[in-house]
């Protein structure tokens, strides 16, 4: 049996007999870096409580091995992993395609409990016949292929960063002020002016063409996107430190990406990238 290293999830802190109020045909999910500063553990719960789906992907950076898990790690964790346990056991087939972050799995290829799936990365068909590459995205970094060190600085000066707004947002509340999210928009900021003019988007395609698939669905790269501006499907599920977003498959084929930050933003498959507002929500 595959040993993770991770905390024994205790029964008690499973919520028996709360039925989800959505149901997809496939739920792409990725980077939530549990484990890590600023993830927004209590916003995973809430999605995953409300959704599921016939199949599920967790498309890599799901648990963040850089950094201590266990100083961190609380009855709020130990309910995610009891959840996603919850659905594989009701029959929902779990595709885990790990990331750079929680690499560790990579060690671990194969089916576990026969509906558990850890891949580097797979092809999707979707319901009306298209195929999708599913995987999470380092493969097309240049950072992490040339300069990984300053990739490993840049994450531990992330999580510092988001420590302190977690501090700065403890103390609001507690005076009554309202929500206060610029360290949030500055990081956004800062990692779309780092990436610009990267072409991560068409490497990805490429990659996907070469695959023979009609669109790739990644995450890595903490922009949330949907849209066929490079002539295929590209999907980027985004991440759960700010824009907290996932996409689903309809029973039809169709993709919609979800925000639990704003409920009313829901970007559609063929639509052509996000507005200026989706964009600050999702990216």
């Amino acid at each position: 049996m595959m040993q993770t290293g991770l905390p024994i999830v205790p029964r008690k802190f499973c919520k028996n007999g709360h039925k989800p109020k959505a149901h997809h045909k496939s739920l792409f999910i990725s980077d939530l870096h549990i484990g890590a500063k600023g993830c927004r553990i209590d916003a995973i719960l809430a999605f995953l409580r409300e959704n599921t789906a016939d199949t599920i992907y967790l498309v890599g950076d799901i648990f963040d091995n850089w950094q201590p898990i266990g100083r961190k790690w609380s009855p709020e964790h130990h309910e995610v992993i009891r959840i996603l346990i919850e659905r594989f056991e009701a029959g929902s087939k779990i595709i885990y395609t790990p990331g750079n972050h929680d690499a560790f799995f990579r060690q671990h290829y194969g089916t576990y409990f026969e509906t558990v799936e850890v891949v580097e990365q797979k092809i999707h068909v979707a319901a009306d016949g298209k195929s999708y590459l599913v995987v999470h995205g380092d493969c097309c970094d240049v950072f992490v292929g040339r300069a990984r060190w300053l990739f490993r600085v840049g994450s531990a000066a992330d999580g510092l960063v988001r420590g302190i707004d977690g501090a700065i947002k403890a103390v609001r509340r507690a005076l009554d002020l309202e929500e206060w999210d610029w360290i949030e928009r500055t990081l956004l900021r800062v990692n779309r002016m780092v990436r610009y003019g990267d072409r991560y988007e068409e490497r990805l395609c490429s990659l996907a063409r070469r695959a023979g698939a009609d669109g790739v669905i990644c995450g890595h790269f903490h922009e949330a996107a949907l849209h066929d501006e490079h002539g295929i499907t590209y999907a980027n599920c985004g991440e759960w430190f700010d824009s907290c977003t996932a996409i689903v498959e309809d029973e039809s084929g169709g993709f919609k990406l979800l925000s639990m930050r704003r409920p009313d933003v829901a970007m559609v498959a063929g639509q052509e990238g996000l507005s200026d507002e989706a964009a600050e929500v999702a990216g």
